[in-house]
């Protein structure tokens, strides 16, 4: 396969489920400012997406109207639902013909629609009907990806674009929503918001997982094993590295970027949340797999993109 059409097809999937990351904590948080006296919480959400300054820079205050704006419809913002969608779908159209028909008029309408969105519009009707919908396509497109793609080298790079988003964006998410919540003194079971904890599984999808999984009430250190360790619920950091850890298997070779992962992925196989943190904050873990799985991206730029 031709490096330019691995790179394209890779950030294809990557850009797609970067929106659907981006408005799933985008819910999290406007369905937070509609609760009396709860904060949505905007800075967090910056955070996560790395656009602290850049928003800082054009927008100054702080508000839910400037931060929807700027994470949805804000063409300078690299992370806005409408620059990943646009970066998805230019993407697509450079593979046209490396893609089924069905792949590419999905993201191709997701797009077009997109276009004829306003923020005023959904000021007006409310954003959980756009959330939806934006979720709904990105899962669409994500369920073609598997359903109609030949199982050849170009369904494992969208396998990789998607699943190294994903252990990016849990990881993030996890570290500033985890840091945020945890009170700072006391039992991990005192002093919280369950409902702010609720919503934080939301954001992954994952609150059934939970019940399903755990079978009690919302406890903090649980809700992180989940997110880091479980190797059955997809949206966990240790599934995103199952399924990476398959796709460069399966992309032949030993490749140095199979090899750098199976670092993490060994890891978080065996590991616990106690074998973090006898050795450091779970903050500083987080930090260390965002950086590690930036790593990893390059790594596989280097070994089949460039």
């Amino acid at each position: 396969m031709l490096s330019r059409t691995a790179d394209n097809i890779y950030w294809m999937t990557r850009m797609t489920e970067r929106a659907e990351d981006a408005v799933r904590v985008l819910d999290a948080a406007y369905r937070m400012e509609q609760l009396p006296g709860a904060g949505a919480g905007w800075d967090p959400l910056l955070t996560i997406s790395g656009q602290t300054e850049a928003f800082k820079a054009k927008y100054g205050e702080m508000t839910s109207k400037n931060v929807l704006k700027f994470m949805i419809f804000d063409r300078d913002n690299p992370s806005s639902v409408f620059s990943c969608m646009r970066s998805a779908r230019e993407n697509a159209r450079s593979e046209r013909n490396a893609l089924p028909e069905e792949m590419f008029e999905s993201i191709n309408t997701t797009w077009i629609e997109m276009q004829g969105t306003y923020f005023e519009g959904l000021e007006r009707s409310g954003f959980r009907e756009f959330f939806e919908w934006i979720k709904d396509r990105a899962e669409l497109f994500r369920g073609l990806t598997v359903s109609m793609m030949v199982k050849d080298e170009a369904f494992q790079f969208a396998r990789l674009g998607t699943f190294v988003e994903r252990a990016d964006s849990t990881a993030r998410l996890l570290d500033v929503k985890y840091h945020i919540l945890l009170p700072s003194e006391g039992e991990d079971k005192s002093l919280i918001d369950y409902y702010q904890w609720g919503e934080l599984l939301r954001s992954v999808g994952g609150r059934q997982a939970y019940r399903s999984i755990y079978k009690g009430g919302l406890v903090p250190s649980k809700i992180a094993e989940m997110l880091i360790f479980s190797p059955i619920f997809p949206r966990s950091m240790h599934n995103s590295y199952d399924e990476i850890i398959t796709s460069l298997s399966a992309l032949g070779g030993e490749s140095k970027a199979l090899q750098t992962a199976s670092q993490e992925h060994a890891f978080l196989h065996t590991g616990t949340l106690t074998d973090i943190l006898k050795t450091r904050p779970l903050h500083d873990f987080l930090t260390d797999f965002i950086g590690f799985t930036a790593n990893l991206s390059d790594q596989i730029r280097d070994d089949f993109m460039r």
